[in-house]
């Protein structure tokens, strides 16, 4: 099957560890090149990256930006596009997820949930499509949803299972409002993968979380890396709008 991403530029939100890390190395090693977005943890974001010039050597950096602030989401554009070249592909994987039941959390942890899960994903979709557009290019979105925008959660994180429902909205909507232009935009929904984010609450309650999945066992973050390279590559050309289920079978439709 031929990707067509040698010398790509992939822009992945939230890029340095879990999943997101497991996405930049996963498109480096098909040849492109990689924009490596962190907010904190600058030495994790450079580890990741020196592991893609190690392996891939690929072109690849590392770009500090809060993605609920908007002038951080045009200058790391900037800066990425010109270091690498202008962005062919953007990987929305950054989120933000805290825990509790809905009576413990203040309107501004609410807030803050949505202003990286989506008003993120919405600037930096805004900022490359307009570029897109402006030059008459093509190019593609994923987003990394989650099954709890269908499934809810059974441990409090009603923030970020309601952030992530509307995330497969906006992937529908703006799907369909681009197409013409030849931009695809796609989202991938995991179920439990084996991250720091859930690794705590795997280990105290894997037995009930296993009795759940019909394939018996959790993901692996490389297991949502190469469906998010699928979806952004030229071999899912005619593929739109769709929310692509990495569940192990929880999700069956």
């Amino acid at each position: 099957m031929e990707l067509n991403l040698k010398d790509k530029v992939v822009l992945v939100t939230g890029g340095s560890r879990g999943i997101g890390k497991a996405i930049c190395l996963a498109f480096a090693e098909e040849g492109a090149k990689v924009v490596v977005n962190y907010v904190r943890n600058r030495e994790l974001a450079e580890k990741t990256v020196a592991e893609i010039k190690q392996k891939y050597r690929a072109g690849t950096i590392a770009v500090k930006a809060d993605m609920s602030c908007e002038q951080e989401v045009l200058d790391m554009i900037v800066k990425a596009e010109k270091e690498l070249g202008a962005i062919d592909i953007l990987i929305n994987n950054a989120a933000y997820c805290p825990s509790g039941p809905i009576a413990s959390y203040t309107s501004e942890e609410w807030d803050k949930t949505f202003a990286i899960n989506i008003r993120g994903t919405f600037l930096s979709s805004r900022e490359l499509i307009k570029k897109w557009q402006s030059k008459n290019r093509k190019g593609a979105i994923v987003n990394i949803a989650s099954q709890a925008a269908f499934r809810g959660s059974t441990t409090g994180h009603l923030p970020y299972d309601s952030s992530k429902g509307a995330m497969v909205s906006f992937t529908i909507g703006l799907a369909r409002e681009v197409a013409k232009q030849g931009i695809r935009v796609n989202a991938v929904a995991p179920g439990l993968v084996r991250t720091e984010m859930v690794a705590e609450t795997w280990e105290k309650k894997k037995e009930k979380y296993l009795e759940r999945i019909p394939l018996y066992r959790i993901a692996e973050p490389e297991e949502i890396a190469r469906i998010a390279v699928f979806l952004a590559s030229d071999a899912a050309s005619y593929i739109t709008g769709a929310t692509i289920d990495a569940s192990g079978g929880m999700m069956m439709r």
